[in-house]
């Protein structure tokens, strides 16, 4: 970042050499014009600039990033002085108007922080044509600045991060695209429907802002031993060389799994749960996220299967239809005309009305798995009101009963405990076009697991691995979790019941009380939601990894249904696991999804004076009760200790956070 003493100076840029003395007594008469103000020598190097754009027609306050970005360079580097400057630069626009343009000014004027320094200024003059050099032989450097430097200048995150700011703090909302401008649209109060959807929409899904270093990279797998892993488990995660390849691969094909352990339940706070769970992973355009559909090999055995029995019945079907259609009319008053069998398949495809949807799901018995590369595909469908099935996402995430009715043929449907897995990835900008504010308050954007990836950099050997695919590779995993899906369809009557021992049920509540004290300290109540799921979620995994370490046994299950005990291993993977997706978790809640608690403070907004202070007073490795003792040394409150830590880790990422009331500075 730019040292914010130093100011652009396009005369020590540009060659000395060969200044005529007039151009400087010129100059030098210019910048004595109401001496004593300390923005004067650098307002007559900047209208200079603006005379050429002028001259030229250029405008490069078009879209609205540039824009703000001039306001912002313009407000730091010259002042109030620079007020004159930047209408007339804006007045360039056909989109000009004096009035919003003035309280844009005064909005930059009182909320610049440095980031954004009057370089940005001279730079987008530069690109839009204007010779700095000729400028720069005009005046002598008055006051004395450095040279300019190119890695000087703000990066194009610092900038963002501003206008980030700038708008959050404002009524608008926006989004920053990859080249720097911005789209933005002003919000109510109560937004609309659609709401940040809407502004998504307009853009390309992956533009939203979003520093790609700032990504946290909190991974599970690096923490516990794959031995420990069952066995199907164990073999996918080493189909990959790093530990964020391997949570994939494990993650995956937890999520596809579960679908269909529909048989299996465990008690949850007094309620009848199944293991599915619902999984966002999230990562930069361009990433490679092909780990997750080689993870479809684990389920395809199945899923063809199933509708290999489908067709066979469709088949069926049509031959007793030609034989009853050949019968004449007396013949067919004693016969019964055969009933076409509905299309099933345990891959319920979400690019459907929610009719289609609901009876995709019923036909299928009330249990599938949804898997979607492009999260923007569900955010469309459920947008529609034909296609608003996000009120059936949140009652099957619970077992919650389904019920809809069609008018055409008289149907009605019951779909009993719907049983759901959903496995989706997207880039950024389609995380607030699916989790709208909409579908933040009605609780559809708690109910998910978010992991994010963390941009990769440099070139890979594409062909690397031979002639072999990853899918490939998982192949045989899937024949074998095949006969693990048949030995449970033996318990489809009467669900296999799945159970922590005693001891476990004590120690995860005591995982979960201190961590749900944690989260919402840090960040307020609206975590609860997040914590209690992710809680949920937890049990989830714990389930399934039991059942997958049955794979391993002969029988699979015991004939009479025993119980199904969490074995230690698995107990303690599955708290691993959560330990590691609250913090991916936060990092959504906080960058991405809307919610009504504002955050203390915005990445790229400098820290108070009081938060430097305290920060600074914090050890290299910290807890709770020590960040807490020294807050009330120096007459901070607990909350208020609380909320600057969280900022810490999720605005200013400067401390990280290992495990439930553990940190360390970065």
């Amino acid at each position: 970042m730019m040292d914010n003493n130093f100011s652009f100076d396009p005369l020590a840029w540009a060659n000395l050499e060969n200044v005529n003395e007039e151009p400087r007594k010129m100059a030098a008469q210019v910048m004595n014009a109401d001496a004593g103000s300390p923005f004067e020598g650098e307002l007559a190097k900047a209208e200079a600039v603006g005379e050429r754009l002028i001259q030229m027609g250029a405008n490069i306050a078009e879209s609205y990033g540039d824009y703000l970005c001039l306001g912002f360079a313009l407000a730091d580097g010259l002042g109030a002085q620079g007020r004159e400057l930047f209408h007339r630069l804006c007045s360039q626009s056909t989109k000009y108007r004096e009035a919003e343009c003035e309280k844009k000014w005064q909005e930059c004027l009182s909320k610049h922080d440095g980031r954004t320094t009057i370089a940005s200024y001279y730079k987008m003059a530069q690109q839009a044509g204007v010779d700095l050099s000729e400028i720069g032989r005009m005046f002598p450097s008055f006051p004395p600045t450095p040279p300019f430097r190119h890695d000087a200048m703000e990066t194009d995150d610092d900038m963002r991060q501003q206008l980030t700011t700038a708008i959050q703090e404002s009524d608008n909302k926006m989004i920053v695209n990859n080249d720097g401008s911005v789209q933005s649209m002003t919000v109510t109060t109560q937004e609309s429907r659609g709401g940040v959807a809407e502004v998504a929409e307009n853009a390309n899904a992956e533009e939203l802002v979003l520093d790609a270093s700032k990504i946290p990279n909190p991974t599970f797998s690096d923490k516990i031993q794959l031995e420990d892993l069952p066995s199907i488990e164990q073999e996918a995660a080493r189909l990959q060389d790093t530990p964020e390849g391997r949570d994939k691969m494990i993650l995956g094909t937890l999520d596809l799994a579960s679908a269909f352990m529909y048989n299996v339940c465990g008690i949850y706070d007094k309620r009848r749960v199944y293991p599915s769970i619902y999984l966002l992973l999230v990562a930069l355009s361009g990433n490679d996220k092909g780990v997750l559909p080689a993870c479809l090999a684990l389920i395809d055995p199945i899923v063809w299967e199933i509708r290999n029995q489908y067709e066979s019945a469709k088949k069926e079907y049509l031959q007793q239809k030609a034989r009853y259609d050949a019968l004449d009319k007396k013949a067919k008053i004693t016969a019964t005309e055969p009933e076409e069998p509905p299309y099933r398949s345990p891959r319920i495809s979400v690019n459907a009305s929610a009719t289609a949807f609901y009876q995709d799901l019923a036909a299928n018995d009330g249990w599938g798995a949804v898997f979607e590369t492009e999260a923007d595909v569900l955010a469309q469908a459920i947008k529609q009101d034909y296609g608003d099935y996000s009120g059936g996402l949140r009652k099957a995430f619970h077992h919650e009963t389904i019920d809809y009715s069609r008018r055409k043929d008289n149907e009605h449907v019951h779909i009993r405990e719907p049983r759901l897995s959903v496995l989706m990835t997207c880039t950024p900008g389609q995380v607030p076009l699916l989790l709208s504010p909409q579908n933040m308050e009605n609780g559809l954007g708690n109910r998910f697991l978010f992991y994010f990836q963390k941009k990769s950099y440099g070139w890979r050997d594409v062909f690397e691995g031979g002639e072999e695919t990853l899918y490939d590779k998982m192949a045989d995993l899937g024949r074998r979790f095949k006969e693990l899906y048949h030995d449970l369809e033996a318990f489809s009557g009467k669900p296999l019941k799945f159970t922590l021992n005693e001891e476990q049920k004590v120690r995860f509540n005591q995982f979960f009380e201190p961590l749900y004290k944690e989260q919402t300290g840090l960040y307020g109540d609206d975590l609860e939601a997040f914590v209690f799921r992710l809680a949920l979620t937890t049990f989830r995994i714990a389930m399934i990894l039991t059942v997958l370490r049955h794979e391993e046994m002969t029988p699979h299950f015991s004939p009479q249904g025993e119980p199904l005990v969490c074995c230690e291993k698995d107990f303690q993977t599955s708290l691993t696991i959560a330990n590691c997706l609250i913090n991916h978790t936060v990092f959504a809640y906080k960058n991405l999804l809307p919610h009504t608690e504002a955050p203390l403070s915005s990445s790229g907004k400098r820290m108070s004076a009081q938060e430097q202070a305290f920060l600074q007073a914090l050890p290299k490795e910290f807890t709770r009760k020590e960040f807490i003792g020294i807050a009330q040394q120096q007459g901070i409150s607990g909350r208020t200790a609380e909320r600057y830590v969280g900022a810490f880790c999720q605005d200013y990422f400067v401390v990280a956070r290992i495990t439930t009331g553990h940190y360390r500075k970065l």
